[in-house]
């Protein structure tokens, strides 16, 4: 499945959403640390298609 650009962008704010609320300290199983790196991974997939680095 091919990641849309508003699918992106909801990933990005949901990101910045996340991030306050996790720590060095929080477990990976956490439910928020477990939706972060989710969300992380369609960025990267995102990124990697639309602005490769080369």
């Amino acid at each position: 499945m091919d990641t849309t650009e508003q699918q992106y962008e909801s990933a990005l704010r949901r990101i910045e959403e996340l991030l306050p609320l996790i720590s060095d300290n929080t477990p990976s199983t956490d439910a928020n640390a477990v939706e972060l790196i989710e969300v992380s991974e369609i960025v990267r997939e995102y990124e990697q298609k639309h602005f490769p680095i080369r």
